[in-house]
């Protein structure tokens, strides 16, 4: 598996789109949970989840799961009711309080899903997830120096034929990238490096930090080049992704989050303050009231036993 570079750049290696294929998960020997991230994905979820019920039904994935982050619309029962298992986010370490996002529902499924090899999907997507799920498994499952897979995809919009020429998404292109070239050039060369589509073994994950809200995606990437160098944290091609187009008001706090994943790992003692602005009419409006914590590695939460099953401890304290 090469590296190549441009300039003091590494470029990640990426495999190609369709390198693997369900033969690749046929021939596991470890265990996999294909898993969509949800909090109000009604539109989507049961179509996202069809292909990959099927997979489930051929024993080509182990575990079909929807961890669900508050959702208030059908998203659940539409889950349950195209197969998968779902996990009420908040239900797993209930004494640490509400779901702070994307991250911790995240960090949650790692102290509940009991497998060798997660792949994580954003559930709000228009496209083939079996193919995603394979493309993200695959290099883990047939390389042991792989610790980490990152989904590469274009990115089309709702409505249009063909992506854009920086279809990274807004808060990718006007925020991440940006900050990556300046404070770290070596994770710019990624493609996508706020897309929630990756995978990883559990014990890596279980190993490390995790900030709840979507600091957690280009943090996890940093974390994991940091811990295992550049050759172990791989591309996928995925294809062509369609997602829905966000509002500005739901960019704004997911902007600042991402921005403080990057900022606190150059400056630890970095504090979360809520997003705020001024008012229309003068004076300063309310914060938003989101909040970032730093979850402990979750690996710190659970007893292994010597068969290794995964088992909650009962003496789980707050982060």
């Amino acid at each position: 598996m090469g590296l190549g570079s441009v300039g003091a750049v590494s470029v990640p290696h990426r495999f190609p789109r369709r390198a693997f294929d369900e033969t690749t998960l046929a021939e596991r020997t470890s265990t996999v949970a294909a898993v969509l991230v949800a909090r109000n994905e009604a539109v989507t979820i049961a179509r996202a989840l069809e292909p990959l019920h099927a997979l489930r039904e051929r024993r080509l994935v182990d575990r079909l799961v929807v961890v669900d982050g508050g959702s208030d619309d059908d998203t659940v029962a539409l889950a349950e009711a195209a197969g998968a298992e779902v996990i009420d986010a908040a239900s797993v370490l209930p004494e640490l309080g509400p779901v702070l996002g994307k991250g911790d529902s995240i960090w949650r499924t790692l102290v509940a899903v009991d497998v060798d090899i997660l792949a994580f999907l954003d559930a709000d997507l228009v496209g083939r997830y079996d193919e995603y799920v394979i493309g993200l498994l695959g290099p883990l499952l047939t390389d042991a120096d792989v610790r980490f897979v990152k989904g590469a995809f274009r990115r089309t919009r709702v409505g249009e034929v063909e992506p854009r020429h920086l279809d990274g998404g807004r808060v990718t292109e006007m925020v991440a990238r940006p900050l990556l070239n300046l404070l770290r050039p070596d994770l710019a060369a990624f493609y996508q490096p706020l897309g929630g589509q990756v995978a990883a073994r559990r014990g890596d994950l279980a190993a490390i930090e995790i900030p709840t809200g979507y600091a957690v995606e280009i943090d996890m990437l940093a974390a994991m080049v940091d811990r295992f160098g550049h050759r172990a944290v791989v591309e996928s091609d995925l294809g062509r992704v369609v997602n829905r187009e966000r509002t500005v008001e739901d960019l704004v706090p997911m902007a600042q989050e991402v921005m403080y994943g990057l900022l606190h790992a150059q400056q630890p003692g970095l504090s979360w303050t809520p997003y705020v602005r001024p008012g229309p009419e003068g004076g300063m409006a309310a914060p938003l009231a989101h909040q970032i914590v730093h979850r402990p590695p979750a690996a710190s939460l659970l007893q292994v036993s010597g068969d290794g099953a995964g088992s909650r401890r009962r003496d789980i304290g707050s982060s």
